[in-house]
């Protein structure tokens, strides 16, 4: 009797469509961040409102990080989406630990990760018909 090699038994996550989806919001996130650079250095918009958006672009980032990822699967736009919603939700708090010094974890930091992966779901169930 033939036994089944061991990856088969590993679960697929799907990696190429996550990492594509990763790439685009993460060049989004960098776009986002240098005009949101510019607009403040030559208006009057407050640094006040600078938390407010970030958390917006970061929303903006996952729904066309996740409409790239499932486009490019081609099936279960949700669970790509969701699963690179998930990811750049945990990179982005991770790097958040590395510059900022503060407490570790908030329940407005794990608010934020769930929103980003259900945003993530819903940007990747709009980019698996986009292909259509």
């Amino acid at each position: 009797m033939k036994s089944k090699p061991l990856a088969d038994y590993a679960p697929n996550f799907g990696g190429m469509p996550v990492l594509y989806g990763l790439v685009a919001s993460f060049i989004t996130a960098f776009i986002s961040i240098l005009l949101t650079t510019f607009v403040m250095g030559w208006t009057s918009v407050a640094e006040a409102n600078l938390s407010s958006i970030t958390y917006v672009l970061n929303m903006i980032s996952v729904l066309v990080g996740s409409m790239m990822a499932a486009k490019q699967a081609g099936n279960r736009g949700w669970y790509y989406g969701g699963l690179t919603g998930l990811c750049y939700a945990i990179l982005i708090t991770l790097l958040g630990l590395i510059v900022v010094s503060g407490p570790a974890f908030s329940f407005n930091t794990i608010v934020q990760d769930i929103l980003m992966a259900l945003v993530g779901g819903f940007g990747g169930m709009i980019g698996v018909n986009l292909r259509k």
